[in-house]
């Protein structure tokens, strides 16, 4: 991808909405992790600093769920597609004011991973355009090379069991995630103030099909749960399958603007009733 060029319109777009009191704050990326290399989020609020701002193949945290810090000023978003997409819907949940913030869409070609392959997510991504914006800049040029491939494949129990036998349920993957944003969560409610060392497989297969349950008609494909996860977990391609689902049979996936409400929050007489195999009830 140009990324010299696009950091370069990045700054200088930036550096204007701040002197001219279009935003107040801009929340992008700045300088790199010395430890995971990743570009770390940052929130500019002075025209000055908007050298500070980066835009590389390492843009990788969803910045989404950074908006709602930003108090008071209109606050323009640095968004790669997908955190377009989650800045879309978190506004359809109102969780977000739309005319609080100004959504800076950066065309994506995808980001990679610290040895230089495209995350998975991003390889299988279809959206290389803010599908919402007040501004764009484009230039990504296809394709990054590489693919950070699953680290196993089909939808099998034995595949889910694998995975949870990685999972340590640290709950990193809800921490990255912009639609986990509730003050208390299911897996909070009650909980001891102790925990066993070794959380049991039972636990952590409710968490995760909870979780997927919750994301249902809602995930925008971010891969921030896979991305943070230091135990190399990949249940992505769990809330995939709900997603692809209900684009399928409602024909809506989350986030591509600010006004259509999630399938699972609408009816019509018109909505199918697929049954346990997969078809519609006759």
């Amino acid at each position: 991808m140009n990324f010299e060029y696009q950091e370069k319109s990045l700054r200088e777009l930036c550096e204007s909405l701040l002197r001219d009191g279009t935003a107040g704050a801009v929340v992008g990326f700045g300088e790199r992790s010395s430890v995971s290399g990743v570009a770390m989020p940052i929130i500019v609020k002075k025209p000055e600093d908007s050298g500070r701002l980066s835009w590389n193949s390492r843009c990788v945290p969803s910045l989404a769920r950074y908006i709602a810090d930003v108090k008071g000023v209109v606050a323009a978003l640095v968004a790669k597609p997908c955190d377009a997409r989650a800045a879309a819907a978190l506004i359809v949940e109102r969780q977000l004011d739309r005319k609080n913030i100004y959504i800076i869409g950066m065309e994506c070609a995808g980001m990679t991973d610290s040895d230089g392959l495209t995350l998975a997510a991003c390889a299988e991504c279809s959206s290389r355009r803010a599908p919402v914006f007040d501004s764009e800049i484009r230039g990504a040029r296809e394709v990054l090379s590489g693919y950070a491939a699953a680290s196993a494949e089909g939808n099998s129990a034995d595949r889910f069991r694998a995975e949870m036998d990685k999972c340590i349920l640290c709950f990193s993957c809800r921490q990255a995630c912009y639609g986990c944003y509730c003050e208390t969560c299911f897996m909070d409610r009650g909980t001891p103030n102790w925990q066993p060392s070794k959380p049991d497989t039972g636990a952590k297969m409710i968490y995760h099909l909870g979780r997927a349950m919750h994301l249902a008609g809602r995930c925008v494909e971010c891969g921030a749960c896979e991305n943070v996860c230091a135990s190399g977990v990949n249940v992505r391609y769990l809330i995939k399958s709900v997603t692809d689902f209900i684009d399928a049979e409602y024909g809506y996936r989350a986030g591509m603007d600010t006004e259509t409400l999630p399938a699972l929050q609408t009816y019509s007489q018109d909505d199918g009733e697929p049954g346990f195999w997969g078809k519609d009830n006759e």
